[in-house]
């Protein structure tokens, strides 16, 4: 990869293993003083993006050609997560104030987390296992039970599957003869006298049919905590699927139907702006289950699959497939669509190809382009056949592609001699490109 002279090295380490991104954030380093310029860029590293600093001094230093920043790939990921990270090493760093950056401002986050993993998972879960908010007095299990309108304790659905080991925790506290292998029924203080049961659930219903167990130890994290660290509903099931790991305790861990639902919750919330598989989504799913990449990604995977396809059935609709072998009668429509876009004075040259193939599909239309240099209007009718395939083509392909057919067309020489409207012949004249949509998606009522 070139690089401007005043780079004295690049740091890409972070780009191994990693096939596609949407965005990276990338970090300066003065190498005689160590002050830093850190900044996000939507694109890929090496796309001839280097910074957009307003920052005279460091302007200057970098236009001097003389070797002085070291250059570093922080992270790469979704323009979201890029831009959410940007903001909080700003934030972090105070860059606007501190004297060691080049920063003029700060930047802004994409969109708020709902769980802030590390404060929860480092700070909050350490605090509860270390036995902070352990109470000393037990409770009684009826008062843990009771939810008549009058109860003062209520739980809160960490799961959203139901727990098939119920009886087999209830045969364990059986053999054991006491509750003493079990965690501590964990609740928050919600202020009022009442509080909110945010785990154990499953150890209370394995224990409501034992007449010897009348007594549960609690652990209660005050109000004036939650009050102080702003933490929210969903950070407590966060601490509730993290108190359930697979462990010598007698408890159900955190099952995938759970965390496949959680991640749709996130993409909703956030109005799809946290990904299945983006790292935010990611590290919830190693926190919780400590799993391979392999494992996380297919449990991403599932929850997009189950909720694009709950999504279409209740829309009603499903994407067309147009692929030649599966589905020959699609594709059929595809090359009469092109046939109707082509004329027979070779003025407009069509193609036709699938988005899945972005290479494929570029030089089908470098080729038209160069094979059929007089023509004025080069198009290309393209179809995806998947939500995936429609997804990374819109944020990621779609550009590549028109910028490669439009690069070319900018090389060539205008034409003379086109008649215009009106029968007037005019020189200079620019070519065009354009894509040709299919149908994405039709009825699937029949």
């Amino acid at each position: 990869m070139q690089k401007p002279e005043s780079i004295v090295s690049v740091n890409i380490d972070v780009l191994v293993g990693i096939s596609s991104y949407d965005a990276f954030v990338y970090e300066y380093t003065n190498i005689e003083n160590g002050k830093k310029y850190v900044g996000s860029h939507l694109g890929e590293v090496g796309d001839g993006y280097w910074h957009s600093s307003r920052n005279l001094e460091f302007i200057d230093l970098f236009s001097d050609m003389i070797p002085i920043f070291e250059y570093k790939i922080l992270d790469v990921g979704s323009f979201d997560e890029m831009k959410n990270l940007e903001a909080k090493i700003h934030k972090d760093n105070k860059v606007v104030s501190n004297s060691m950056y080049y920063n003029l401002a700060a930047a802004g986050s994409a969109f708020k987390v709902p769980v802030r993993q590390n404060l929860i998972k480092d700070f909050v879960l350490r605090k509860i296992l270390d036995g902070d908010f352990n109470v000393l007095d037990s409770w009684n299990k009826s008062v843990l039970l009771d939810r008549s309108p009058t109860s003062k304790v209520s739980a809160l659905q960490v799961r959203y599957e139901d727990n098939p080991k119920v009886i087999e925790i209830r045969n364990r506290i059986a053999a054991k003869g006491d509750t003493s292998k079990c965690g501590r029924i964990l609740m928050v203080e919600l202020g009022g006298g009442y509080y909110l049961i945010i785990n154990g659930n499953s150890t209370l219903l394995a224990v409501t049919p034992l007449k010897f167990v009348t007594k549960l130890k609690v652990a209660i994290i005050p109000k004036v905590f939650i009050d102080h660290y702003d933490i929210n509903i969903d950070e407590l099931r966060y601490v509730g699927h993290l108190m359930n790991p697979e462990d010598e305790v007698i408890t159900e861990p955190t099952g995938t139907t759970d965390l496949i639902k959680t991640l749709q919750d996130f993409y909703v919330k956030s109005k799809k702006k946290i990904k299945f598989n983006s790292k935010y989504s990611l590290d919830y799913i190693y926190s919780i289950l400590n799993c391979s990449p392999q494992k996380a990604g297919s449990i991403a995977k599932k929850a997009k699959t189950d909720y694009q396809t709950k999504a279409k059935l209740k829309s009603g609709s499903k994407v067309i497939d147009y692929n030649s072998d599966r589905n020959p009668e699609n594709h059929v429509k595809v090359v009469e669509r092109a046939k109707e876009l082509n004329d027979k004075e070779g003025r407009v040259v069509v193609v036709h190809g699938g988005t899945g193939a972005p290479k494929t599909l570029s030089l089908k239309i470098l080729d038209a382009i160069l094979g059929n240099p007089n023509a004025l209007k080069y198009i290309a009718v393209i179809h995806h056949d998947t939500d995936d395939v429609y997804n990374l083509w819109e944020s990621k392909n779609r550009k590549i592609v028109l910028d490669r057919a439009t690069t070319m067309l900018k090389l060539m020489t205008p034409l003379k001699g086109v008649l215009d409207e009106n029968g007037l012949e005019r020189d200079g004249v620019e070519r065009t490109f354009r894509f040709e949509e299919m149908d994405h998606e039709e009825s699937d009522i029949k």
